[in-house]
């Protein structure tokens, strides 16, 4: 009986290789689009969250006739016009019932502070401190609470630092008080920048100037309606959780820096700013790497993590994409509320 023996040839290196660079060129190609279908997914997740805050403002609005203020009593301000007694509240603090935490809302002491900061963060000469301070955050829970993650107001695409990093929102510029840590957020009301260098800005800023929110602000569906309109007029914006100068915005409380977005800022208008060495001429020695995530601005910074942009909700709640590439007088003419000067954006 005869056995016949077949070849039994194997791969040459030039055929393992031919292959390997297939699969590489089309790896090359897949890895984009699997990209791009992520970075859809992830603006739609941070939109569809804007969207719900949006609805929450409209809540509350209905409620109280006017909008939430983004907040009142800063310490950290500057100017003869500063309230006397020191709260440090936010606004985000008055929407949490609309989204389903009520719960977080009814452990928190709205009487008294919120923030409670160090000598060096308090500029406001009409309230002495600590004597202007109502009441003790630390003691009152208001600080323990701060430190509690609100999914609402996270946006799931930035990891650019996690919501409660024990080296951000803590001390006496940031924290909420004593060894507290606050938890950052990506949703911020849009202000005038105006707010850290004069207190109650919104207040005695010339009606083209004001924007739909400030400290002690109160629009009321009447001056909406009177206004650009609520459509033509941003209201939240977004931003990073890691800010280089500063450190981030809570939503539990404003203290040294926090004072909202303001992608009008004149001096360094726009958003996805990852490093503005003309802020300050030190900023670039040593040389600097910008790092996408770490907006490097001055405050009121906006950004996000999404390419080419950020998201923006609008006052009647209508969520939009906004174009990193857009200029200031656009910016300005979304971000104030009755100044004739309407801006479409796509």
């Amino acid at each position: 009986m005869y056995l016949s023996h077949r070849d039994r040839r194997g791969f040459t290196l030039i055929e393992l290789l031919v292959v390997i660079a297939i699969i590489a060129i089309l790896i090359g190609l897949l890895l984009p689009a699997v990209q791009k279908v992520r970075d859809a997914a992830g603006r739609t997740q941070c939109q569809n969250q804007l969207k719900q805050i949006g609805v929450a403002l409209h809540n509350y609005m209905s409620d109280y006739r006017k909008l939430p203020p983004s907040g009142k009593g800063f310490a950290f301000c500057a100017g003869s016009g500063g309230d006397t007694q020191i709260y440090n509240s936010n606004g985000l603090t008055l929407l949490l019932p609309y989204l389903e935490q009520d719960a977080l809302y009814r452990q928190m002491n709205h009487n008294e502070a919120y923030c409670s900061p160090g000598s060096a963060a308090w500029r406001n000469p009409n309230a002495p401190n600590p004597s202007a301070l109502v009441g003790n955050p630390v003691t009152n829970g208001n600080a323990t609470a701060a430190g509690t993650v609100v999914k609402a107001y996270i946006c799931p695409v930035d990891s650019s630092a996690q919501p409660t990093d024990p080296n951000r929102l803590v001390g006496d510029y940031y924290g909420p008080g004593g060894s507290k840590v606050g938890a950052a957020v990506n949703y911020d009301f849009v202000v005038d920048y105006g707010a850290f260098s004069t207190c109650n800005h919104w207040k005695t800023a010339p009606a083209a100037d004001k924007y739909l929110f400030g400290e002690n602000s109160s629009v009321t569906p009447e001056m909406a309606t009177n206004s650009d309109g609520l459509s033509n007029t941003l209201a939240i914006g977004e931003t990073t959780r890691f800010h280089v100068n500063g450190k981030g915005f809570a939503w539990a409380y404003r203290s040294w820096v926090m004072t909202g977005i303001d992608p009008a800022h004149p001096s360094n208008p726009g958003i996805n700013l990852w490093h503005l060495p003309t802020v300050d001429p030190n900023w670039q020695n040593p040389p600097y790497t910008p790092v996408i995530g770490r907006t490097r601005t001055w405050w009121a910074a906006g950004a996000s993590m999404h390419t080419g942009g950020a998201n923006f909700c609008f006052g009647d709640g209508a969520v939009k994409f906004i174009s990193d590439k857009t200029d200031l007088a656009t910016f300005r003419a979304l971000c104030t509320m009755a100044n004739g000067d309407i801006a479409s954006v796509p």
